[in-house]
Protein backbone atom coordinates (compact mmCIF):
# COMPACT_ATOMS: atom_id res chain seq x y z
CA UNK A 1 0.00 0.00 0.00
CA UNK A 2 3.13 2.36 0.76
CA UNK A 3 4.33 1.88 -3.07
CA UNK A 4 1.03 2.86 -4.45
CA UNK A 5 1.02 5.86 -2.14
CA UNK A 6 4.22 6.50 -3.51
CA UNK A 7 3.26 5.83 -7.32
CA UNK A 8 0.06 7.80 -6.64
CA UNK A 9 2.62 11.08 -5.89
CA UNK A 10 4.62 10.30 -8.25
CA UNK A 11 1.82 11.26 -10.79
CA UNK A 12 0.66 13.65 -9.02
CA UNK A 13 3.66 15.52 -8.84
CA UNK A 14 4.69 14.81 -12.57
CA UNK A 15 1.15 16.80 -13.24
CA UNK A 16 1.60 19.60 -11.06
CA UNK A 17 4.94 20.00 -12.41
CA UNK A 18 3.77 19.88 -16.20
CA UNK A 19 1.17 22.09 -15.79
CA UNK A 20 2.79 24.96 -13.88
CA UNK A 21 5.85 24.42 -15.80
CA UNK A 22 3.89 24.86 -19.01
CA UNK A 23 1.79 27.86 -17.81
CA UNK A 24 5.15 29.20 -16.98
CA UNK A 25 6.72 28.91 -19.87
CA UNK A 26 3.77 30.25 -21.88
CA UNK A 27 2.86 33.33 -19.45
CA UNK A 28 7.03 34.32 -19.39
CA UNK A 29 9.14 36.01 -21.48
CA UNK A 30 12.47 34.33 -22.83
CA UNK A 31 14.06 34.72 -19.14
CA UNK A 32 11.35 32.64 -17.24
CA UNK A 33 11.23 30.06 -20.17
CA UNK A 34 14.61 29.05 -20.08
CA UNK A 35 14.89 29.98 -16.25
CA UNK A 36 11.85 27.06 -15.97
CA UNK A 37 13.58 24.42 -18.20
CA UNK A 38 16.83 24.95 -16.06
CA UNK A 39 14.48 24.37 -13.03
CA UNK A 40 13.43 21.21 -14.04
CA UNK A 41 16.79 19.76 -15.40
CA UNK A 42 18.33 20.33 -12.31
CA UNK A 43 15.31 18.56 -10.37
CA UNK A 44 15.77 15.94 -12.75
CA UNK A 45 19.76 15.57 -12.26
CA UNK A 46 19.14 16.20 -8.45
CA UNK A 47 16.83 13.00 -8.62
CA UNK A 48 18.88 10.82 -10.74
CA UNK A 49 22.06 11.50 -8.39
CA UNK A 50 20.22 10.12 -5.01
CA UNK A 51 19.19 7.65 -7.17
CA UNK A 52 22.57 6.25 -8.09
CA UNK A 53 23.73 6.59 -4.69
CA UNK A 54 21.18 4.24 -3.38
CA UNK A 55 21.68 1.58 -5.80
CA UNK A 56 24.65 -0.72 -6.40
CA UNK A 57 25.65 -2.51 -9.44
CA UNK A 58 24.11 -2.87 -13.03
CA UNK A 59 21.29 -0.25 -11.78
CA UNK A 60 24.13 2.15 -10.58
CA UNK A 61 25.99 1.86 -14.19
CA UNK A 62 22.65 3.10 -15.95
CA UNK A 63 21.70 5.66 -13.10
CA UNK A 64 25.08 7.26 -13.21
CA UNK A 65 24.76 7.68 -17.43
CA UNK A 66 21.20 9.19 -16.89
CA UNK A 67 23.10 11.66 -14.61
CA UNK A 68 25.91 12.58 -16.71
CA UNK A 69 23.13 13.25 -19.30
CA UNK A 70 21.28 15.07 -17.59
CA UNK A 71 24.23 17.14 -16.52
CA UNK A 72 25.27 18.08 -19.79
CA UNK A 73 21.55 18.94 -20.30
CA UNK A 74 22.11 21.42 -17.35
CA UNK A 75 24.98 22.69 -19.12
CA UNK A 76 22.89 23.53 -22.72
CA UNK A 77 19.87 25.38 -20.39
CA UNK A 78 21.93 27.16 -18.72
CA UNK A 79 23.95 28.05 -21.82
CA UNK A 80 20.47 29.40 -22.87
CA UNK A 81 19.82 31.06 -20.17
CA UNK A 82 22.62 33.25 -19.62
CA UNK A 83 22.05 34.18 -23.30
CA UNK A 84 18.97 35.26 -22.90
CA UNK A 85 19.66 37.45 -19.44
CA UNK A 86 22.84 39.14 -21.11
CA UNK A 87 20.37 39.97 -24.23
CA UNK A 88 22.64 38.04 -26.69
CA UNK A 89 21.21 37.23 -30.05
CA UNK A 90 20.41 33.60 -29.99
CA UNK A 91 21.78 32.39 -32.92
CA UNK A 92 25.28 33.42 -31.08
CA UNK A 93 24.75 30.28 -29.19
CA UNK A 94 22.69 27.94 -31.39
CA UNK A 95 25.53 25.80 -32.50
CA UNK A 96 27.37 24.92 -29.23
CA UNK A 97 23.91 24.61 -27.51
CA UNK A 98 23.18 22.02 -30.13
CA UNK A 99 26.61 20.32 -29.59
CA UNK A 100 25.51 20.28 -25.99
CA UNK A 101 22.13 18.49 -26.54
CA UNK A 102 23.96 15.94 -29.11
CA UNK A 103 26.15 14.88 -25.89
CA UNK A 104 23.59 14.76 -23.55
CA UNK A 105 21.18 12.52 -26.40
CA UNK A 106 24.23 9.67 -26.84
CA UNK A 107 25.02 9.50 -22.92
CA UNK A 108 21.21 9.41 -22.13
CA UNK A 109 21.37 6.61 -25.39
CA UNK A 110 23.91 4.52 -24.06
CA UNK A 111 21.81 4.14 -20.14
CA UNK A 112 19.27 3.36 -22.39
CA UNK A 113 21.28 0.71 -24.83
CA UNK A 114 22.64 -0.83 -21.93
CA UNK A 115 18.89 -0.98 -20.28
CA UNK A 116 17.88 -2.86 -23.69
CA UNK A 117 21.10 -5.19 -24.39
CA UNK A 118 19.93 -7.57 -21.68
CA UNK A 119 15.99 -7.79 -23.09
CA UNK A 120 17.49 -7.75 -27.02
CA UNK A 121 19.41 -11.02 -26.14
CA UNK A 122 16.45 -12.73 -24.90
CA UNK A 123 14.02 -11.44 -27.33
CA UNK A 124 15.55 -9.52 -30.19
CA UNK A 125 12.92 -10.64 -32.20
CA UNK A 126 9.57 -8.28 -31.03
CA UNK A 127 11.89 -5.36 -29.83
CA UNK A 128 13.98 -5.67 -33.58
CA UNK A 129 10.10 -5.28 -34.68
CA UNK A 130 8.91 -2.47 -32.58
CA UNK A 131 12.13 -0.44 -33.28
CA UNK A 132 11.35 -1.11 -37.10
CA UNK A 133 7.91 0.67 -37.26
CA UNK A 134 9.01 3.56 -34.96
CA UNK A 135 11.94 4.27 -37.04
CA UNK A 136 9.64 3.78 -40.75
CA UNK A 137 6.96 6.16 -39.04
CA UNK A 138 9.48 8.90 -38.17
CA UNK A 139 10.90 8.12 -41.72
CA UNK A 140 7.71 8.97 -43.23
CA UNK A 141 7.36 12.06 -40.95
CA UNK A 142 10.41 13.78 -42.34
CA UNK A 143 9.72 12.61 -45.60
CA UNK A 144 6.06 14.05 -45.98
CA UNK A 145 6.33 16.93 -43.37
CA UNK A 146 9.77 17.96 -42.08
CA UNK A 147 12.13 17.87 -45.00
CA UNK A 148 10.22 20.01 -46.80
CA UNK A 149 9.03 22.27 -44.43
CA UNK A 150 13.12 22.40 -43.77
CA UNK A 151 13.63 22.84 -47.59
CA UNK A 152 11.16 25.98 -47.63
CA UNK A 153 13.17 27.83 -45.02
CA UNK A 154 16.53 26.91 -46.59
CA UNK A 155 17.80 25.36 -44.13
CA UNK A 156 21.57 24.09 -44.20
CA UNK A 157 22.03 20.41 -45.12
CA UNK A 158 24.00 20.39 -41.68
CA UNK A 159 20.61 21.22 -39.68
CA UNK A 160 19.00 18.85 -41.76
CA UNK A 161 21.11 16.26 -41.16
CA UNK A 162 21.48 16.81 -37.34
CA UNK A 163 17.56 16.90 -36.85
CA UNK A 164 17.32 13.46 -38.69
CA UNK A 165 19.71 11.94 -37.07
CA UNK A 166 17.93 12.90 -33.86
CA UNK A 167 14.60 12.17 -34.67
CA UNK A 168 15.25 9.14 -36.10
CA UNK A 169 17.49 7.32 -32.97
CA UNK A 170 15.44 8.64 -30.46
CA UNK A 171 12.09 7.60 -32.53
CA UNK A 172 14.07 4.23 -32.93
CA UNK A 173 14.63 4.47 -29.02
CA UNK A 174 10.54 5.03 -28.70
CA UNK A 175 9.96 1.94 -30.32
CA UNK A 176 12.57 -0.76 -28.50
CA UNK A 177 11.24 0.75 -25.12
CA UNK A 178 7.72 0.03 -26.42
CA UNK A 179 9.18 -3.16 -27.66
CA UNK A 180 10.30 -4.34 -23.82
CA UNK A 181 6.94 -3.99 -22.66
CA UNK A 182 5.15 -5.16 -25.20
CA UNK A 183 7.44 -8.77 -24.54
CA UNK A 184 7.37 -8.39 -20.97
CA UNK A 185 10.94 -8.12 -20.48
CA UNK A 186 10.53 -6.27 -17.11
CA UNK A 187 8.16 -6.95 -14.33
CA UNK A 188 4.49 -5.34 -14.25
CA UNK A 189 5.51 -3.25 -11.21
CA UNK A 190 8.67 -1.30 -13.61
CA UNK A 191 5.90 -0.54 -16.48
CA UNK A 192 4.63 2.59 -15.74
CA UNK A 193 8.60 3.89 -15.45
CA UNK A 194 8.75 2.30 -19.21
CA UNK A 195 5.60 4.62 -19.95
CA UNK A 196 6.92 7.49 -18.29
CA UNK A 197 10.42 7.17 -20.64
CA UNK A 198 8.15 6.80 -23.70
CA UNK A 199 5.93 9.94 -23.39
CA UNK A 200 9.45 11.82 -22.71
CA UNK A 201 10.43 10.39 -25.74
CA UNK A 202 7.96 11.53 -27.79
CA UNK A 203 7.93 14.59 -26.42
CA UNK A 204 11.63 15.03 -26.99
CA UNK A 205 11.19 13.97 -30.45
CA UNK A 206 7.97 16.93 -31.08
CA UNK A 207 10.20 19.35 -29.56
CA UNK A 208 13.10 18.61 -32.05
CA UNK A 209 10.55 18.09 -35.32
CA UNK A 210 8.49 20.81 -34.38
CA UNK A 211 11.40 23.54 -33.90
CA UNK A 212 12.78 22.04 -37.25
CA UNK A 213 9.59 22.44 -39.02
CA UNK A 214 9.01 26.06 -37.99
CA UNK A 215 12.32 27.12 -37.35
CA UNK A 216 13.51 30.67 -38.66
CA UNK A 217 15.33 30.26 -42.30
CA UNK A 218 17.98 32.61 -41.64
CA UNK A 219 19.07 32.06 -37.39
CA UNK A 220 17.73 28.60 -37.36
CA UNK A 221 16.19 29.06 -34.25
CA UNK A 222 12.73 27.85 -33.30
CA UNK A 223 9.80 29.50 -32.47
CA UNK A 224 8.85 30.27 -28.42
CA UNK A 225 5.95 27.94 -28.13
CA UNK A 226 7.67 24.84 -30.14
CA UNK A 227 10.06 24.92 -26.88
CA UNK A 228 6.74 23.91 -24.76
CA UNK A 229 7.33 20.67 -25.18
CA UNK A 230 10.63 20.77 -23.16
CA UNK A 231 9.46 21.63 -19.85
CA UNK A 232 6.70 18.80 -20.46
CA UNK A 233 9.62 15.88 -21.37
CA UNK A 234 11.66 16.91 -18.15
CA UNK A 235 8.19 16.77 -15.52
CA UNK A 236 7.33 13.29 -17.25
CA UNK A 237 11.67 11.95 -17.04
CA UNK A 238 11.59 13.08 -13.36
CA UNK A 239 8.25 11.16 -12.80
CA UNK A 240 10.32 7.87 -14.53
CA UNK A 241 13.56 8.65 -12.18
CA UNK A 242 11.47 9.13 -9.02
CA UNK A 243 9.35 6.04 -9.33
CA UNK A 244 9.68 3.53 -6.37
CA UNK A 245 10.02 0.80 -9.25
CA UNK A 246 13.20 2.97 -11.15
CA UNK A 247 15.49 0.43 -10.81
CA UNK A 248 13.51 -1.92 -11.45
CA UNK A 249 13.11 -1.26 -15.00
CA UNK A 250 17.00 -2.12 -15.23
CA UNK A 251 16.31 -5.99 -14.46
CA UNK A 252 15.39 -8.25 -17.38
CA UNK A 253 13.06 -10.45 -16.89
CA UNK A 254 12.03 -13.42 -19.15
CA UNK A 255 9.64 -12.36 -22.07
CA UNK A 256 7.13 -13.48 -24.24
CA UNK A 257 8.50 -14.46 -27.02
CA UNK A 258 6.92 -13.07 -29.75
CA UNK A 259 6.28 -14.61 -33.40
CA UNK A 260 6.40 -13.13 -36.46
CA UNK A 261 2.94 -13.51 -37.88
CA UNK A 262 1.53 -13.03 -41.14
CA UNK A 263 0.14 -9.17 -39.90
CA UNK A 264 3.70 -8.57 -38.48
CA UNK A 265 5.22 -9.69 -41.67
CA UNK A 266 2.81 -7.52 -43.56
CA UNK A 267 4.00 -4.21 -41.16
CA UNK A 268 7.44 -5.31 -41.61
CA UNK A 269 6.37 -4.61 -45.55
CA UNK A 270 4.78 -1.39 -45.17
CA UNK A 271 7.44 0.31 -42.83
CA UNK A 272 9.82 -1.06 -45.70
CA UNK A 273 8.58 0.50 -48.27
CA UNK A 274 6.76 3.79 -47.21
CA UNK A 275 9.38 6.48 -47.17
CA UNK A 276 10.02 5.43 -50.63
CA UNK A 277 6.76 5.25 -51.64
CA UNK A 278 6.04 8.89 -50.19
CA UNK A 279 8.83 10.16 -51.84
CA UNK A 280 7.98 8.54 -55.26
CA UNK A 281 4.51 10.51 -54.60
CA UNK A 282 6.04 13.73 -54.12
CA UNK A 283 8.58 13.25 -57.00
CA UNK A 284 4.97 13.22 -59.37
CA UNK A 285 3.79 16.02 -58.21
CA UNK A 286 6.59 18.09 -57.86
CA UNK A 287 6.95 18.36 -54.01
CA UNK A 288 10.26 18.54 -52.50
CA UNK A 289 11.84 14.87 -51.91
CA UNK A 290 14.35 14.83 -49.78
CA UNK A 291 16.52 11.26 -51.89
CA UNK A 292 19.74 11.25 -49.66
CA UNK A 293 17.61 10.86 -46.42
CA UNK A 294 15.09 8.34 -47.94
CA UNK A 295 17.90 6.37 -48.99
CA UNK A 296 19.39 6.34 -45.84
CA UNK A 297 16.28 5.56 -43.50
CA UNK A 298 15.57 2.90 -46.51
CA UNK A 299 18.86 1.42 -46.18
CA UNK A 300 18.54 1.44 -42.07
CA UNK A 301 15.11 -0.09 -42.45
CA UNK A 302 16.51 -2.84 -44.68
CA UNK A 303 19.14 -3.93 -42.35
CA UNK A 304 16.84 -3.74 -39.42
CA UNK A 305 14.36 -6.47 -41.72
CA UNK A 306 17.71 -8.55 -42.68
CA UNK A 307 18.58 -8.55 -38.68
CA UNK A 308 14.81 -9.55 -38.10
CA UNK A 309 15.20 -12.37 -41.00
CA UNK A 310 18.28 -13.48 -39.67
CA UNK A 311 17.21 -13.89 -36.46
CA UNK A 312 14.39 -15.85 -37.66
CA UNK A 313 16.67 -17.96 -39.40
CA UNK A 314 19.25 -19.07 -36.21
CA UNK A 315 15.83 -19.60 -34.33
CA UNK A 316 14.26 -21.89 -36.92
CA UNK A 317 18.17 -23.25 -36.77
CA UNK A 318 18.22 -23.81 -33.38
CA UNK A 319 14.42 -25.09 -32.98
CA UNK A 320 15.32 -28.16 -35.48
CA UNK A 321 18.79 -28.64 -33.62
CA UNK A 322 16.65 -29.00 -30.16
CA UNK A 323 14.27 -31.05 -31.78
CA UNK A 324 16.84 -33.35 -33.41
CA UNK A 325 18.34 -33.72 -29.92
CA UNK A 326 15.08 -34.33 -28.01
CA UNK A 327 14.44 -36.88 -30.85
CA UNK A 328 17.07 -38.81 -29.13
CA UNK A 329 17.85 -37.62 -25.74
CA UNK A 330 15.65 -36.83 -22.22
CA UNK A 331 14.56 -33.76 -22.15
CA UNK A 332 14.96 -33.30 -18.45
CA UNK A 333 18.61 -34.79 -17.90
CA UNK A 334 20.10 -34.69 -21.40
CA UNK A 335 20.68 -38.45 -21.43
CA UNK A 336 19.94 -40.76 -24.66
CA UNK A 337 16.87 -42.06 -24.03
CA UNK A 338 15.18 -45.53 -24.61
CA UNK A 339 14.95 -44.89 -28.40
CA UNK A 340 18.58 -44.46 -28.30
CA UNK A 341 20.03 -46.75 -25.86
CA UNK A 342 17.95 -49.73 -27.71
CA UNK A 343 19.78 -48.08 -31.24
CA UNK A 344 22.76 -48.52 -29.45
CA UNK A 345 22.16 -52.22 -28.47
CA UNK A 346 20.92 -53.45 -31.60
CA UNK A 347 24.01 -52.31 -33.45
CA UNK A 348 26.80 -53.11 -30.71
CA UNK A 349 25.13 -56.87 -30.69
CA UNK A 350 25.37 -57.31 -34.29
CA UNK A 351 28.82 -56.96 -33.86
CA UNK A 352 28.96 -59.30 -30.85
CA UNK A 353 27.06 -61.74 -32.55
CA UNK A 354 29.51 -61.65 -35.25
CA UNK A 355 32.45 -62.23 -32.82
CA UNK A 356 34.22 -59.37 -33.65
CA UNK A 357 33.50 -57.62 -29.84
CA UNK A 358 34.23 -59.04 -27.00
CA UNK A 359 30.81 -58.97 -25.58
CA UNK A 360 28.44 -56.65 -23.73
CA UNK A 361 27.43 -55.88 -19.78
CA UNK A 362 23.80 -54.21 -19.78
CA UNK A 363 23.00 -52.63 -16.29
CA UNK A 364 20.09 -51.56 -15.41
CA UNK A 365 19.33 -48.94 -12.87
CA UNK A 366 16.35 -48.41 -10.92
CA UNK A 367 16.49 -45.59 -7.92
CA UNK A 368 15.09 -46.88 -4.76
CA UNK A 369 12.34 -44.66 -2.77
CA UNK A 370 11.85 -42.16 -5.11
CA UNK A 371 8.24 -41.87 -4.45
CA UNK A 372 8.83 -40.68 -0.94
CA UNK A 373 11.88 -38.51 -1.78
CA UNK A 374 9.33 -36.78 -4.45
CA UNK A 375 7.00 -36.59 -1.94
CA UNK A 376 8.73 -35.70 0.80
CA UNK A 377 10.72 -32.90 -0.86
CA UNK A 378 8.44 -31.79 -3.67
CA UNK A 379 8.51 -32.88 -7.49
CA UNK A 380 11.20 -29.99 -8.61
CA UNK A 381 13.33 -31.47 -5.44
CA UNK A 382 12.73 -34.92 -7.06
CA UNK A 383 13.43 -33.66 -10.96
CA UNK A 384 17.04 -32.12 -9.29
CA UNK A 385 17.98 -35.49 -8.02
CA UNK A 386 17.55 -37.19 -11.00
CA UNK A 387 20.24 -34.86 -12.80
CA UNK A 388 22.29 -35.25 -10.49
CA UNK A 389 22.42 -38.62 -10.92
CA UNK A 390 22.30 -38.71 -14.36
CA UNK A 391 25.21 -36.20 -14.20
CA UNK A 392 27.18 -38.95 -11.68
CA UNK A 393 26.13 -42.33 -13.58
CA UNK A 394 27.23 -40.20 -17.38
CA UNK A 395 31.08 -40.08 -15.97
CA UNK A 396 30.81 -43.69 -15.44
CA UNK A 397 31.42 -44.44 -19.50
CA UNK A 398 34.54 -45.06 -20.57
CA UNK A 399 35.83 -42.56 -23.07
CA UNK A 400 36.07 -44.09 -26.48
CA UNK A 401 35.00 -47.62 -25.06
CA UNK A 402 31.53 -47.71 -26.55
CA UNK A 403 30.11 -47.01 -23.42
CA UNK A 404 26.59 -45.65 -22.99
CA UNK A 405 24.29 -44.28 -20.06
CA UNK A 406 20.53 -43.39 -21.13
CA UNK A 407 17.43 -43.02 -19.04
CA UNK A 408 14.63 -45.25 -19.98
CA UNK A 409 11.88 -43.07 -17.91
CA UNK A 410 10.73 -42.45 -14.92
CA UNK A 411 13.73 -43.21 -12.21
CA UNK A 412 15.02 -45.91 -14.29
CA UNK A 413 18.96 -45.56 -15.80
CA UNK A 414 21.14 -48.00 -17.92
CA UNK A 415 24.47 -48.17 -18.71
CA UNK A 416 25.70 -50.28 -21.28
CA UNK A 417 29.44 -51.13 -21.22
CA UNK A 418 31.50 -52.96 -24.05
CA UNK A 419 33.92 -55.48 -23.00
CA UNK A 420 34.39 -59.28 -21.81
CA UNK A 421 31.40 -59.78 -19.70
CA UNK A 422 33.78 -61.53 -17.06
CA UNK A 423 35.83 -58.47 -16.12
CA UNK A 424 33.80 -55.90 -16.89
CA UNK A 425 30.51 -56.94 -15.36
CA UNK A 426 31.64 -56.51 -11.56
CA UNK A 427 33.71 -53.40 -12.79
CA UNK A 428 30.40 -52.26 -13.55
CA UNK A 429 27.88 -53.06 -10.76
CA UNK A 430 30.87 -51.80 -8.15
CA UNK A 431 30.80 -48.47 -10.05
CA UNK A 432 27.27 -47.67 -10.18
CA UNK A 433 26.76 -48.76 -6.38
CA UNK A 434 30.08 -46.49 -5.54
CA UNK A 435 28.12 -43.59 -7.84
CA UNK A 436 25.41 -43.82 -5.04
CA UNK A 437 27.57 -43.42 -1.91
CA UNK A 438 28.20 -40.00 -1.31
CA UNK A 439 25.24 -37.33 -1.01
CA UNK A 440 23.26 -35.59 -4.04
CA UNK A 441 23.72 -31.99 -3.27
CA UNK A 442 20.61 -30.12 -4.22
CA UNK A 443 19.08 -26.62 -3.90
CA UNK A 444 17.76 -27.17 -0.10
CA UNK A 445 20.14 -29.60 0.95
CA UNK A 446 21.68 -32.82 0.79
CA UNK A 447 20.33 -35.86 -0.07
CA UNK A 448 20.59 -39.70 0.02
CA UNK A 449 19.55 -42.00 -2.52
CA UNK A 450 20.17 -45.24 -3.31
CA UNK A 451 19.26 -48.13 -6.47
CA UNK A 452 18.91 -51.33 -7.06
CA UNK A 453 20.60 -53.03 -9.97
CA UNK A 454 20.53 -55.71 -12.64
CA UNK A 455 23.02 -56.84 -15.02
CA UNK A 456 22.66 -59.00 -18.29
CA UNK A 457 25.35 -60.01 -20.09
CA UNK A 458 26.37 -61.03 -24.20
CA UNK A 459 29.28 -62.88 -24.77
CA UNK A 460 30.76 -63.39 -28.21
CA UNK A 461 29.13 -65.26 -30.79
CA UNK A 462 25.50 -65.34 -29.11
CA UNK A 463 22.55 -64.02 -31.08
CA UNK A 464 20.75 -61.71 -29.04
CA UNK A 465 17.74 -58.90 -29.87
CA UNK A 466 17.98 -55.16 -27.25
CA UNK A 467 14.33 -56.45 -25.85
CA UNK A 468 15.88 -60.02 -24.59
CA UNK A 469 18.67 -57.85 -22.83
CA UNK A 470 16.65 -55.32 -21.35
CA UNK A 471 13.79 -57.99 -19.84
CA UNK A 472 16.75 -60.25 -18.60
CA UNK A 473 18.40 -57.42 -17.05
CA UNK A 474 15.31 -55.90 -15.82
CA UNK A 475 14.56 -59.33 -14.25
CA UNK A 476 18.08 -59.18 -12.56
CA UNK A 477 17.25 -55.77 -10.98
CA UNK A 478 13.60 -56.89 -9.56
CA UNK A 479 14.95 -59.67 -8.40
CA UNK A 480 17.83 -57.95 -6.72
CA UNK A 481 14.79 -55.53 -4.89
CA UNK A 482 12.84 -58.42 -3.71
CA UNK A 483 15.60 -59.67 -1.89
CA UNK A 484 16.65 -56.80 -0.41
CA UNK A 485 13.07 -56.06 0.73
CA UNK A 486 12.90 -59.58 2.27
CA UNK A 487 15.96 -59.04 4.41
CA UNK A 488 14.30 -56.07 5.48
CA UNK A 489 15.73 -52.98 3.95
CA UNK A 490 13.23 -50.42 4.17
CA UNK A 491 15.00 -48.40 1.06
CA UNK A 492 13.75 -50.38 -2.24
CA UNK A 493 10.30 -49.95 -3.85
Amino acid sequence: MSQDRTRARVLFVVLVMSAASAAAYVVGDAVIRSATVLVLSLMVTATAAVRASRVTGFPRLVYSFLLAGFVVLNGAALLWLTTFARGVEESSIHNEWQALLGVAYVLLLVAAFLVVGRSVRQDPGGVLDAATLAVAAASAVWQAFLAPAMDASSTSYAQRAYVFLVIIILSGSVGVVIGLEANGSTSRAARPVLRYFVVALILTVGGNAIGAMYADPVTNIAPWWAGLCWPLAFSVAWGAIAHPAGSEAFQAAPPRQSRLTTRRIMLLGVALVISPTIAIVREITGGFVGWAASAGATTVLAVMVLLRVNQLATAHRDTETRLRFLAGHDALTGLPNRRTVRYHLETTLGTVAEGSSPGLTVCYIDLDGFKVINDTHGHTAGDELLIAIADRLAGLARAGSGDLVGRLGGDEFILVAAGDPASTAPSVGARVREAFSAPFSLSDGAVTASASIGMAVVGPGDLRTAEELFSRADDAMYAEKHRRREAGDPAPS
